[in-house]
């Protein structure tokens, strides 16, 4: 990644004139609106000093033009007349209708369907032996009902559907000689004369039979786990990443991961792209944990230990009695395993247990809390590289990362001004480089100008730099301008969490709402382990008064200093324990 001295950018919002009456609505986009949620929102922008009334009521307009206004609407037909004035007396009009109907109660078939089926997990599956299947179907109630190998379906009473009859479950765990020859599965509904209805899932459905066990490996260091193939805008929760070629188990796909078998207690999941299929398939051998060694060098902790191949792990920390826990999943601990120390400077101890007969565990005990880690493999043999805390507890000489979010291609939100956040986490994170590097420290940043930089390549570059510290800068946004606002910062791994809420904390100094210090967030850059970060969500910029303070010279150094801050804070911190 080729990265360029900063430049600095100028933000330019066009407001509009004041000399004639001007409006533009950001929500609704249309004139005529069908809606099925009572609580809808009228925003947008209007010439700067303009004055702005909704079916004659006056609306606040920010000194930016931008407005926001909330209603709760009447069933049918709900009319707003949109006006602004400006200074001369010169008025312009938008009229705006919103049809509010609510979604029809659901009611019982009437005539003998099936009306839809739901089965879990949901998606294309491929399925193995003691896999369960879940249904719900909706047809012509009080008949039989049957899927999968004439397994019977149950009716649910009434009084679990609110009141509407015709619900049917059931459950189905996966067979030895269960087949469906990547096909679908049947649900039939039957009446006492002997008529049939049938329908056929929407998915396909195969049972793998392999008489050795189906595995591949890891394509390269950037593979990460799931804990489902299914997930939020963010995509599916993921569990950590892997080093490259570590043998995985697959037992199923759904969609478009696979499934594996980490170890008998625990399975995940993984994109079917990142791991290699195409490897010599053979029985799983039994791998013994054995010559386990505990040393430091001038830079860095160490633990590693030998295993016969490179099997998945997973791992987390607990941060308040300073511990960093690995587990080796497919793996078994030789008694005796060494816990013998070699010039460690930061591990003081290392415990080695067997919470499940497959699961070796690795409990590493520091001198402080943990300020990052990286676990790779050398051959077959796992290592846990342990980073110290900075000798220096202060920002001169440290390196920190900074991530301006989005860029280029990927804009991000838009406020009602029509500033972007692609441009504002760039002029935000160039002012923070700034004043951290008039501190002393040392800024590596993911971008300088405005270019597109996929969150992957990001990810990548900050887990090779290895800075003392990440900072990613984004601005949050809402479908509700009006009643979502404020600051927020944002973890994954509880180590980081100190960090976050020490930033919080100073941001909250500068006057916006408390939107909370939140744990266990899946952006990407809140995933790795080598180093603390912070996900920095500075404002909403889809709210008009967020909107309008951040775009102010003045209160973006305001945020700045805060942010430099909150740093100055946590370093504090970690040296009062040392």
């Amino acid at each position: 990644m080729k990265f360029f001295p900063p430049i600095f950018i100028a933000l330019c919002i066009p407001f509009l004139a004041s000399s004639q009456a001007t409006l533009r609505l950001s929500q609704p986009s249309r004139d005529q609106n069908n809606v099925n949620t009572a609580k809808q929102f009228i925003a947008g922008r209007t010439c700067v000093g303009c004055t702005v009334t909704i079916n004659n009521d006056s609306v606040h307009v920010y000194s930016t033009g931008t407005f926001a206004a909330k209603y709760e609407l009447s069933t049918g037909r709900n009319s707003f007349s949109v006006t602004t004035t400006a200074p001369n007396g010169e008025t312009y009009t938008k009229n705006v209708v919103f049809y509010y109907s609510t979604p029809p109660a659901p009611v019982a078939t009437s005539i003998f369907r099936i009306d839809y089926i739901d089965i879990s997990p949901s998606g294309n599956l491929d399925l193995m032996e003691g896999d369960t299947l879940r249904i719900k179907m909706k047809g012509y109630p009080g008949e039989t009902a049957s899927w999968f190998n004439d397994s019977p379906l149950r009716e649910m009473p009434t009084s679990q559907t609110g009141g509407v009859a015709g619900y049917y479950t059931g459950t189905y765990i996966i067979q030895p000689g269960d087949s469906l020859l990547n096909g679908k599965i049947m649900v039939h509904l039957r009446k006492r004369n002997g008529e049939t209805a049938v329908l056929a899932s929407p998915n396909h459905y195969r049972v793998m039979r392999n008489e050795l066990p189906f595995t591949g490996r890891t394509i390269d260091n950037m593979t990460y786990l799931t804990s489902s193939p299914h997930g939020d805008r963010l995509g599916p929760d993921k569990i950590g990443y892997l080093d490259k070629d570590v043998l995985l188990h697959i037992v199923g796909r759904q969609g478009d991961y696979n499934k594996v078998r980490l170890s008998s207690k625990q399975t995940a999941f993984i994109p079917e792209p990142l791991v290699d299929t195409e490897i010599p398939q053979e029985q799983l051998s039994v791998s013994i944990a054995d010559d386990a060694k505990i040393w430091g060098d001038d830079k860095y902790d160490y633990v590693s230990v030998a295993l016969s191949d490179k099997l998945p792990y997973t791992t987390t920390q607990l941060v308040s009695s300073k511990k960093i826990i690995v587990d080796i999943h497919g793996a078994y601990a030789e008694k005796g395993l060494s816990t013998l120390l070699q010039n460690t400077k930061e591990i003081t101890s290392v415990a080695w247990g067997q919470p499940s007969h497959d699961v070796c565990r690795m409990v590493i005990s520091l001198q402080h809390a943990p300020w990052g880690y990286q676990i790779y493999y050398e051959n077959n043999r796992i290592t846990v590289k342990v980073k110290r805390v900075p000798a220096n507890l202060s920002l001169k000489n440290l390196v920190i990362g900074l991530d301006p979010g989005h860029g280029g291609s990927n804009p991000g939100a838009t406020g009602l001004t029509g500033a972007v956040e692609k441009q504002m986490t760039l002029v935000i994170a160039l002012q923070l480089k700034n004043l951290l590097e008039r501190e002393g420290a040392t800024v590596i940043m993911s971008r300088t100008t405005e270019k597109f930089v996929a969150n992957e390549d990001r990810l990548s570059f900050f887990r090779r730099a290895n800075p003392d510290l990440l900072l990613s800068i984004h601005f949050n946004s809402s479908v509700n301008p009006v009643d979502v606002y404020g600051t927020a910062t944002y973890y994954k791994q509880p180590f980081c969490e100190p960090l976050n809420a020490a930033i919080h904390e100073r941001l909250l100094q500068t006057g916006l709402n408390d939107f909370g210090n939140n744990d266990n967030f899946n952006f990407i850059l809140n995933n790795p382990t080598e180093f603390p970060d912070a996900l920095i969500e500075t404002l909403f910029i889809s709210n008009p008064g967020d909107e309008e303070k951040i775009l102010q010279p003045a209160f973006q150094q305001f945020i700045v200093t805060k942010i430099v801050d909150g740093v100055k804070d946590y370093l504090k911190e970690a040296a009062v324990s040392r």
